[in-house]
């Protein structure tokens, strides 16, 4: 006979193992289309920002998802540091699913909670006539270890020809 608390138990049990795979699964996305800027381990790799423990990771979703939906160019300030890099828009190459995932991962290591694909499918919707800040087919594959400079990020040197930051 089982215990009447069973249920209970094994949906907490499936539910702490959803938010593990899909934290697993954000990291190998992370990985795939976010180190070569970010670094491998979110620590930020020239003029682009550190994620992990991020002020901006932590921040509230309704922030922090169009940055990487709609993309960001120009001044950030990321734990009293400034950073002039060029964030590409992933609206078009990542789902929310896999936006979810990303910063699911991203958020669980700085201590903040997960954020879902329906949070990303909301501020999608919302933010879906809003400028995009060029589409990231390159920074997410083919040129690991690149930095991204000052002085390329801005527009002032030739840049990376993949994703042209």
């Amino acid at each position: 006979m089982t215990s009447p608390l069973f249920p209970l138990f094994l949906g907490l049990f499936v539910w702490l193992l959803a938010g593990t795979l899909y934290a697993e699964t954000g990291r190998a996305l992370y990985l795939e289309n976010c180190a070569s800027c970010h670094g491998q381990a979110g620590e930020g790799l020239g003029s682009n920002p550190p994620l992990v423990n991020s002020s901006w990771i932590r921040a509230d979703p309704q922030k922090l998802i169009p940055v990487v939906l709609n993309g960001y160019a120009g001044r950030m300030i990321v734990n009293q540091e400034e950073y002039r890099g060029r964030m590409p828009a992933w609206r078009s190459k990542l789902t929310d699913s896999q936006l979810a995932s990303i910063l699911t991962y991203l958020r669980l290591q700085s201590g903040a909670s997960a954020i879902t694909a329906a949070e990303v499918a909301s501020v999608r919707e919302k933010s879906r006539n809003q400028p995009t800040i060029g589409a990231a087919p390159g920074c997410g594959g083919g040129h690991r270890g690149h930095r991204h400079s000052l002085g390329h990020s801005m527009g002032m040197g030739r840049g990376c020809r993949g994703c042209g930051m």
